[in-house]
C-alpha cells in the first residue's frame, strides 16, 4: 500500500514540474514572451548616457561562512544574466525569463530563502534580494509594473533590507517580477554585486533624459499583532506611485499610476 506521505510527495513533485508550464502559458496569453528583452550589450553603454535612477540594497550578513558565500555566488551568477540588459520601447523584463530555473544543475547553490512563512536554506536562495533591488530601480524609474509579489512574511523585522511594501519576491513557476518599458525611450539596466561593500547596486539608463518625475509612498494600514513573543508582527501596507510628466504642457501636477497592497503574516523570529 502506498503511504499517504508518499502520495503527498508525488503530488508535490508533479505540481512543481507543471507549475512553470502553467505560469508560462498564463504569460503567453497576455503576450508577454513575444516582447521579452534578451539583448545584453556591455559595449553599448555609450548609447545610454542619461541616468534615470540608481538603487542600492544591503546584503544581510547572516548565516555560516558557507551560506554567506553561497548567497553572494547566487547573486553574482544571476546578475550576469541581467547586467547591461537593453529594453527597447514596449519591451518587457521578466526576472524568471532572464534567470531561468535556479537549480543546482544551472549553477546555483544553497542559501537562505522564504518558504511557507519560514526562512530555510534552498537552492537559489538570495535571489529575492536581487529582485527587490531591480524592482525598486524600475519602480522609481517610472516603468510599468506588470507583475510583482511581496514576501509572505517580514522575516528580518527592523533589520529588513527593504522598505515594507517595496520588496519583490520571486519563485520560479509561481511568482515573477515583470516590468514593461512603456516609454518611447530605449533603456539599459545595469546591475552589479559589490561583495566587499556587501551590497547590490542597479541603475537604469536612457538614450534620453527621464521624461517624468516620480514619487513613491508606502503606508502601514494595519499592524497584525504576533500571537506570542516568539513571533514578529505582520503588516498590511499600501504603496502608491505618482508620476509628473515633465514635457506634457498643462499636465496635472501628479498622477497615480501604480498602487498595490502588500500583506505580511506574523512569523517566528529567525
Amino acid at each position: 500500500m502506498i503511504k499517504s506521505c508518499d502520495m503527498k510527495q508525488v503530488w508535490q513533485n508533479l505540481k512543481k514540474s507543471l507549475r512553470p508550464n502553467i505560469k508560462y502559458a498564463q504569460s503567453l496569453v497576455k503576450g508577454y514572451p513575444f516582447r521579452y528583452a534578451n539583448s545584453q550589450t556591455p559595449d553599448g553603454a555609450e548609447l545610454y548616457m542619461h541616468k534615470w535612477i540608481e538603487f542600492s540594497t544591503p546584503i544581510p550578513d547572516r548565516g555560516t561562512t558557507e551560506i554567506r558565500a553561497n548567497r553572494i555566488w547566487n547573486l553574482q551568477l544571476a546578475a550576469k544574466r541581467i547586467n547591461f540588459l537593453n529594453l527597447a520601447p514596449q519591451q518587457i523584463f521578466s526576472f524568471s525569463d532572464r534567470i531561468g530555473n535556479p537549480t543546482k544543475s544551472n549553477g546555483f547553490r544553497e542559501a537562505p530563502t522564504f518558504v511557507r512563512g519560514q526562512i530555510k536554506n534552498d537552492i537559489g536562495g538570495g535571489l529575492c534580494l536581487l529582485a527587490t533591488n531591480v524592482f525598486n530601480t524600475f519602480l522609481y524609474g517610472g516603468c510599468q509594473i506588470l507583475e510583482r509579489h511581496s514576501h509572505s512574511i517580514d522575516a528580518y523585522g527592523e533589520s529588513r533590507f527593504y522598505k515594507l511594501g517595496q520588496d519583490a519576491a520571486v519563485a520560479y513557476g509561481y511568482k515573477d517580477l515583470i516590468i514593461r518599458n512603456h516609454s518611447q525611450i530605449p533603456l539599459q539596466l545595469r546591475l552589479t554585486v559589490l561583495e566587499q561593500e556587501n551590497r547590490v547596486e542597479s541603475s537604469l539608463w536612457g538614450s534620453a533624459p527621464k521624461p517624468w518625475q516620480v514619487k513613491v509612498e508606502s503606508h502601514v494600514i494595519e499592524k497584525i499583532s504576533p500571537p506570542d513573543p516568539q513571533h514578529l508582527s505582520g503588516w498590511v501596507v499600501e504603496t502608491s506611485r505618482y508620476i509628473h510628466e515633465i514635457e506634457i504642457a498643462h499636465s496635472p501636477s501628479w498622477q497615480r499610476n501604480y498602487e498595490t497592497i502588500s500583506f505580511y503574516s506574523p512569523c517566528i523570529k529567525s
